[in-house]
């Protein structure tokens, strides 16, 4: 695999990445904003972070478009590295990035699916998309 491409890879999962760390620190405000009651400012962070998710689902897209130019074999062992897993070992230090990068992404996601788990089922109880 061409290392230009695995570049290419990594920056857009780094730019994925800035996202979803800004998606969860936006998330950890609204919480506090919903603490103090101030829902004027939730909403303003709900459209805030609506921007920050549709800048990660453009990184995505950006990922899919340049893998989709691999051989099948490699899209496969990306796919694998994109998740965090080394069940595919990590052949270069590209490789071993994309891993990090992956898993990274992964627990950022998870503690902001924590988040706002607790706010939403704060708000709505049983009628949360969680319950």
């Amino acid at each position: 695999m061409e290392k230009a491409m695995m570049i290419e890879i990594l920056k857009e999962m780094q730019i994925k990445y800035n996202c979803i760390t800004e998606i969860e620190r936006i998330t950890r405000e609204m919480g506090d904003s919903l603490s103090r009651n101030d829902r004027e400012l939730v909403q303003m962070l709900l459209g805030m972070r609506q921007e920050e998710m549709d800048k990660a689902d453009v990184s995505t897209s950006n990922v899919d478009c340049l893998i989709v130019a691999l051989r099948p074999e490699e899209v496969s062992k990306i796919r694998t590295w994109l998740k965090g897993s080394t069940d595919v070992n990590p052949d270069t230090p590209e490789a071993q990035m994309l891993v990090e990068k992956g898993k990274n992404i992964h627990l950022a996601l998870k503690r902001t699916i924590e988040l706002d788990r607790h706010i939403s089922l704060r708000l709505s109880g049983k009628d949360s998309y969680y319950h």
